[in-house]
Parts: C-alpha cells; sequence; structure tokens
C-alpha cells in the first residue's frame, strides 16, 4: 500500500464528525462478540524520562469461545528496538470482565484496573505487569485527563488514558530498569478480517505536553476517503471550563503525511503535519494547533499478511486552547501506520 500525500481538508470530500462521549470502566471492560470472528485489544505505550519507551499490549482472536490470545512487549531506547517479545496461548487461559477493565492471563495479572481508587477519586489507574522470556514491565498508569470513546458501527475505541503519569519499572535482558515517564492506554473492538477489506488501513498518533495532549487519527477507506479525527484533553488541574476534551470538526483539520521513504518495498511517509485552525468548542473557548511531527526510527512488523510501522517522532509547535498554549520542541512521541491492502507504488 502507499499513501499519498493528499492534502485532507478538501472541501469535496465529506468526513463523519465523530464526536468523543464520556466513559465508564465497562467501556474499556472486555466486549466478546460483535462479529463471527472478532478481534479486540488493549494496548498501553509510554515515553520515559531515561529515553526509554515501551508498548504493552494484549490482542485477542475468536469465535465465541475458542480462539488465542498474544500478549507483546516492545522496548526502545532512543526509539531503537531493543526488545520484541510475543506469546500466544490458547484463549481458555484469558480471564477478562464485562464489567471493568481486568486481564489475566494463565492465572496471572496483566491488566489490573484499580477500582477502589476509581470509586474514591474518580481517577483512573492501572498496574501493568507482564513477563515474557527474559524482559518484564511493572508499571503504574495514573491518568492525569478524562477518558472519552469514539463508537459507531464501524468504529469502536475507547481512549481510557489520553495521557498518563507512569512510573515502575521495566526489565530488559534481566536487567531491572526504574522508569518515570508519561503514558497512553486505549482499547478497540468489534473488529474483524471485514475491516481490512473494506479499508486501506489507518495512521494514529498521540501528542503530548505538560497539560494540553491531542489524541489524532486518519483512517483510510480510499487514498481519498475516510474518516479524519482529533481530541484534545486537558488534564483535570489546569481545564478551563468544565469539560476536559473537545472533538475537533474534520473541516477545521488539516492532515498532511510527507516525505515518503521505502521501508520494506513499501512506500510510507516519515513527515507529517497537523493543523487545527479557527475551531470554537461548544463553550466558545477557540482551539488551534500547528504540529509537524519528523521520524528519528521505525519499527515493521507484520500482523499476519498486513503491514504495520510504529514511529518514534519527534514533535515541534503549538496547541493551544483558549489562554493556555503548549509549545513543542521535538518531543518524542508514539505513532503507528496500519497498511490493510498493498497499492504499488506512490504516484
Amino acid at each position: 500500500m502507499s499513501v499519498k500525500a493528499v492534502k485532507l481538508d478538501d472541501t469535496k470530500t465529506a468526513y463523519r464528525f465523530l464526536r468523543a462521549t464520556d466513559i465508564t470502566p465497562q467501556d474499556d471492560a472486555f466486549h466478546g462478540n460483535i462479529n463471527l470472528l472478532d478481534i479486540e485489544w488493549w494496548y498501553f505505550d509510554a515515553v520515559f524520562d531515561n529515553g526509554y519507551s515501551i508498548h504493552v499490549g494484549v490482542r485477542i482472536y475468536h469465535i465465541r469461545n475458542s480462539g488465542i490470545v498474544q500478549s507483546r512487549i516492545n522496548i526502545y531506547k532512543n526509539g531503537k528496538v531493543e526488545v520484541e517479545s510475543l506469546k500466544t496461548g490458547l484463549l481458555n487461559n484469558f480471564y477478562t470482565s464485562y464489567d471493568q477493565p481486568c486481564i489475566h492471563i494463565n492465572n496471572k495479572p496483566v491488566v489490573e484496573f484499580d477500582q477502589a481508587h476509581y470509586k474514591k477519586t474518580g481517577g483512573w489507574r492501572y498496574r501493568i505487569l507482564l513477563k515474557i522470556d527474559y524482559h518484564d514491565v511493572d508499571l503504574t498508569f495514573t491518568g492525569t485527563t478524562q477518558g472519552w470513546k469514539v463508537e459507531t458501527l464501524d468504529t469502536c475505541w475507547t481512549v481510557a488514558l489520553p495521557q498518563a503519569k507512569v512510573t515502575g519499572a521495566i526489565t530488559v535482558n534481566g536487567h531491572k530498569i526504574a522508569v518515570n515517564g508519561v503514558g497512553y492506554h486505549d482499547h478497540n473492538w468489534g473488529y474483524s478480517p471485514t475491516t481490512a477489506f473494506k479499508n486501506l488501513g489507518w495512521l494514529w498518533g498521540r501528542i503530548t505536553g505538560d497539560t494540553l495532549n491531542m489524541t489524532w487519527a486518519k483512517t483510510m477507506q480510499t487514498t481519498e476517503k475516510g474518516d479524519l479525527l482529533t481530541i484534545i484533553n486537558q488534564d483535570k488541574n489546569s481545564a478551563q471550563s468544565k469539560k476536559e476534551f473537545y472533538s475537533i470538526p474534520p473541516t477545521n483539520i488539516t492532515f498532511t503525511p510527507r516525505n515518503f521513504v521505502i521501508d520494506h518495498r513499501r512506500w510510507i511517509p516519515s513527515e507529517f503535519d497537523l493543523h487545527i485552525t479557527n475551531t470554537i468548542s461548544d463553550d466558545h473557548i477557540p482551539i488551534n494547533a500547528s504540529i509537524h511531527m519528523k521520524t528519528f526510527y521505525t519499527q515493521h512488523e507484520r500482523i499476519f499478511t498486513y503491514h504495520y510501522w510504529r514511529y518514534h517522532v519527534k514533535t515541534t509547535g503549538k496547541i493551544s486552547v483558549g489562554s493556555t498554549t503548549e509549545t513543542l520542541d521535538e518531543k518524542p512521541q508514539i505513532i503507528e501506520f496500519l497498511s490493510f491492502k498493498s497499492q504499488g507504488r506512490r504516484g
């Protein structure tokens, strides 16, 4: 597949306005069968202040109560891969809940939601524990922003932690390292092989400042048609109104992937521009952003026949919500590109 550097503010193209809504812990719990063959996953990542970054994920493929569960640890140092560990097991060794986030594999906790903390404070906190071979993570994700979801007939996405404080330890080849940084967590469900038939793929990322952050995504049905969304969060302590997240109409978003390079015989973008202009939120707070993302490392994986790239990018620019402006100067972030289909060389 090749992604063309198309300017995505073309008024001739109609994008759905995918408005984010509030969530409860049940939205981040197990959803189960929606399709005959269902794919559901939980994703955590973090960028630490010592140069390390991580991704921890749990993905299940199942037909009712039969299927497989995959758990994964990826660890990076300054964006470069140090650990790629994947473990696959049977679904009958997987325990979860329909009421709150909870994952056990082989009777060991992997994702634990702090229900007591939530009931007492309303805050979202998770403990993530996973060991594969000589590598493991023991991390606490404490949310600093309000979570949200976007749910349609073909898009089921809960972002429980748009931004979180992450503390704990990672172990690389038996060597334990204390870490502290900023993280993110989301959960997707209701996907199936039909998703790949109907789409080319998607680009996704997050941009974190000190008190403002953005979660953005571009899904592609064709090179000219898809969905374009950006949600901006304010930290709870700095929100200028009762509302802590803002859905940006696609008509106010310009997203341009550019500077294409060849990676694993595919043309992929290596730089991205994201602009939000002249947006006025529902409660009359002006919102603007101008962001440039430049790749410094990519990791390529295969998900069955599909191509997947996890990028580490350096982010420069500004985000403004009302009187608050965040300035980013080559701040490391993690983004991804999933390609379902190959369309040949870039035109």
